[in-house]
C-alpha cells in the first residue's frame, strides 16, 4: 500500500525474495490497487530476488536509490575505488534497483519484471545474472549507474544459463524507458569507464570471470524500448549471441566520458538482428559499430545525426536502410521527451516485414505490409 519503504540496515535489501512459485503460479509482488508504494533504500538493493528462485514476478514499485544523497566527489574516493585497492564495498554507492541474483549451481529462471519506476540508484537499474526465462517490460528506468565501481547499466542481463532448450524467445526486453544513465565512477578492475549503458546483453557466451555455464543458446529478444541521453550505448549485445534488436528507438546516447561505440550495436556475436531501429545521435559519436561479429542482420535501420548530419559515422549499413531526420514529436533532454513520429517523418511505412514487432510501444499493432521504424507505429 501506499508509504515509503526502507532498508533495516546499512547492508540490507528493502524487499528480499527467498521463495519460488511454481509454473503457471507465481508468486507476485505488486501495488495494491490505486496505490503507489515507494521503496527507497541506501543498501545493496531494493529488490533482490535470490540465486534459484523463479516463478516470481514483480510489478507496479518506484523504486530510489541513493544518489541524491552523495557525491561525485565522494564516489570517486569510495572503498575499493581503482586506485586504494581496497575490497571494502559501501552499499550507499553502489546499490542496485532489482536485481536476480546469480551464483554458482543456483540459477532463477521465469521472473518477470514488469511497469516499475526505477532510478537515481547508484549501482544498476534491473539486472539479472546467471538466469533464463526472463522479461523486463513497460518499465522507467532513469538516472542510474552514476556512482557504482562495477560497471553497472540501466538494464542489463550477464551470463545466463539455459533452462531448458525450448525453441523461441526466452528472454524480452520491451516497451522500457531508459534515460540518463550513467557511469561517472571508473571500473574498480580496469580504472576504465566502459558501461552506463540503456540494454546491454553481455556475455551469453560465458566465458568471463571463469565462468563454466557454457554457451546460452537460446533467444533473446529486445523491442519498443526507447533509450535517450545514457552515457553509454542506448542498446548493445557483447559476446553473446542470437539477440534480436527490434523496433527501437535510441537518441543521442554515449554521453559519457567512456565508451563510444554507438547507438545500437552487436560486438563479438553471432546470429544477431538489428532490423528497423531509429539510431540517432550527436557530435562526432558514432551511430554504430561492428566488431567481430558472424551472420550479422543489419537492415531497415534510420540514421541520423543531429549536429553533424553532414559527417554521421556509420560503421555498418545495408541498402534498405535510411539516412534522414525521423521528425520526432519532441526531442529532448529530459523524462519529457516524446518520440512519436510526427506526420512525413521518413520512418514510416518504411520497416522491414519479416523481422518486425507485431505491436509498438503503446501496444497499437503495427501494418503487415508496411510497418514503421522505430519504437512506434504512426497513428
Amino acid at each position: 500500500m501506499n508509504g515509503t519503504y526502507t532498508n533495516d540496515c546499512e547492508t540490507c535489501n528493502v524487499l528480499e525474495v527467498n521463495k519460488s512459485g511454481k509454473k503457471n503460479k507465481f508468486i507476485t509482488f505488486k501495488n495494491y490497487p490505486g496505490h503507489k508504494p515507494v521503496i527507497s533504500f541506501n543498501g545493496w538493493a531494493g529488490i533482490s530476488i535470490l540465486s534459484g528462485v523463479s516463478y516470481v514476478a514483480i510489478t507496479g514499485f518506484e523504486i530510489i536509490g541513493n544518489n541524491s544523497k552523495i557525491t561525485l566527489k565522494q564516489a570517486l574516493q569510495q572503498p575499493g575505488n581503482c586506485k586504494s585497492k581496497k575490497s571494502n564495498f559501501d552499499p550507499r554507492f553502489n546499490g542496485n534497483g532489482i536485481t536476480i541474483e546469480g551464483k554458482t549451481n543456483k540459477y532463477s529462471h521465469h521472473i518477470l519484471i514488469s511497469n516499475n519506476k526505477v532510478h537515481d540508484c547508484g549501482g544498476g537499474g534491473i539486472g539479472a545474472v546467471h538466469a533464463d526465462y526472463i522479461t523486463v517490460e513497460d518499465n522507467l528506468v532513469y538516472n542510474n549507474s552514476w556512482y557504482s565501481l562495477f560497471g553497472t547499466s540501466g538494464i542489463s542481463f550477464y551470463q545466463f544459463k539455459n533452462y531448458d532448450h525450448a525453441k523461441g524467445y526466452h528472454n524480452f526486453i520491451r516497451r522500457n524507458k531508459c534515460f540518463n544513465n550513467n557511469s561517472f565512477v571508473p571500473w574498480f578492475k580496469t580504472c576504465e569507464i566502459n558501461d552506463g549503458n540503456g540494454i546491454i546483453i553481455d556475455d551469453f557466451r560465458n566465458r568471463q570471470n571463469g565462468s563454466r555455464l557454457g554457451r546460452y543458446e537460446s533467444r533473446t529478444l529486445i523491442e519498443n524500448n526507447i533509450c535517450w541521453y545514457n552515457g553509454g550505448t542506448g542498446i548493445h549485445t557483447f559476446q553473446s549471441d542470437h539477440v534480436d534488436i527490434i523496433n527501437n528507438t535510441a537518441y543521442c546516447n554515449s554521453q559519457g566520458g567512456g565508451l563510444k561505440a554507438g547507438q545500437i550495436l552487436s560486438g563479438m556475436g553471432d546470429d544477431n538482428k538489428i532490423v528497423n531501429n531509429i539510431l540517432v545521435s550527436d557530435a562526432n559519436v558514432p551511430l554504430n559499430s561492428n566488431y567481430s561479429n558472424t551472420n550479422l542482420t543489419y537492415e531497415n535501420n534510420l540514421h541520423y545525426n543531429v549536429t553533424v548530419p553532414s559527417k554521421a559515422i556509420i560503421n555498418v549499413t545495408s541498402a534498405t536502410c535510411i539516412y534522414a531526420t525521423p521528425f520526432f514529436v519532441k526531442p529532448d533532454k529530459s523524462l519529457l521527451a516524446d518520440f512519436r513520429l510526427l506526420r512525413g517523418s521518413t520512418a514510416i511505412d518504411r520497416g522491414n516485414t519479416q523481422w518486425k514487432s507485431s505491436s509498438d510501444f503503446n501496444l497499437f499493432l503495427r501494418q503487415d505490409t508496411r510497418p514503421d521504424i522505430g519504437a512506434y507505429e504512426f497513428k
